[in-house]
């Protein structure tokens, strides 16, 4: 292909969907989603579909020559589940994406995690509990590449409730959010590697976008994202029990996210 490849990888509720919108806005690139979230069950593909099929047919496949720049989302937990969220389904068939991907030429690996893993957990949580996933701009979704139509309706951000986390889940997240990260950086450190947080590309969007469009070596144009942050709320007014968290979490190395 004449086009550069790339692959976001990140964790759940970590901007993936901001960061890949971003991008699409761009004349010139195209981001899928997660192609190997085995989870989903609206996937236009059985299970059992070869992940190299799903690479060439989904993801890498023939563009109009004005498309310089193709990539997708992978999950750094994809293709299995999480231990703080059980009953996530998994495909071991897919499991072979990640040395795909190290021995791909040319690969260009943007790594997005989110420095606040509290507020990603609660993210994680509100999302499960309420069924709302994302805040779609209307007037931008049809240009942004889906495997499954997104709900027209938005979520009201005045009803989302307030929810109690429990303390082990808690640290148990941590710590396998922390592994998986890692063990991204240490598989693609020798590749062409962009880290990059999520509080960066919400605070500093315009500076982050040029440094983005750079590494992918496109033309820089503005770029506008198709999804907003559904929660605004602080900490506490989202968390029931935040002061007892706050304080089981004192002496740890996470006292910061409270």
């Amino acid at each position: 292909m004449s086009y550069t490849r790339f692959v976001i990888i990140s964790h759940l509720r970590s901007g993936t969907h901001l960061l890949r919108t971003l991008l699409e806005s761009h004349p010139e690139i195209v981001c899928q989603t997660e192609v190997f979230n085995s989870d989903n069950p609206n996937l236009p593909y059985p299970l059992s579909t070869p992940t190299l099929e799903i690479l060439d047919q989904w993801v890498f496949r023939d563009f109009p020559t004005s498309i310089t720049c193709v990539g997708f989302v992978l999950q750094a937990y994809h293709p299995w589940g999480l231990k703080a969220f059980p009953g996530i389904r998994e495909n071991p068939d897919w499991a072979d994406i990640w040395p795909m991907l190290e021995n791909m030429p040319g690969l260009r690996i943007i790594h997005l995690h989110r420095e606040n893993l509290l507020r990603r957990h609660l993210s994680h949580v509100m999302a499960r509990s309420t069924g709302n996933w994302h805040h779609w701009d209307n007037s931008k979704v049809a240009a942004v590449s889906h495997l499954e139509q997104p709900p027209l309706k938005n979520p009201a951000r005045n009803e989302r409730p307030r929810v109690k986390l429990d303390a082990d889940k808690l640290r148990l997240d941590f710590e396998e959010i922390e592994q998986l990260h890692q063990q991204v950086t240490d598989r693609f450190k020798t590749q062409n590697y962009f880290p990059l947080g999520y509080e960066q590309l919400c605070t500093e969007p315009g500076v982050t976008a040029k440094a983005l469009l750079q590494f992918l070596e496109v033309t820089e144009v503005p770029l506008h994202a198709a999804v907003s942050k559904l929660e605004d709320r602080s900490l506490s007014d989202s968390i029931e029990n935040y002061d007892e968290l706050k304080q089981a979490f004192a002496d740890s190395r996470w006292k910061q996210f409270f």
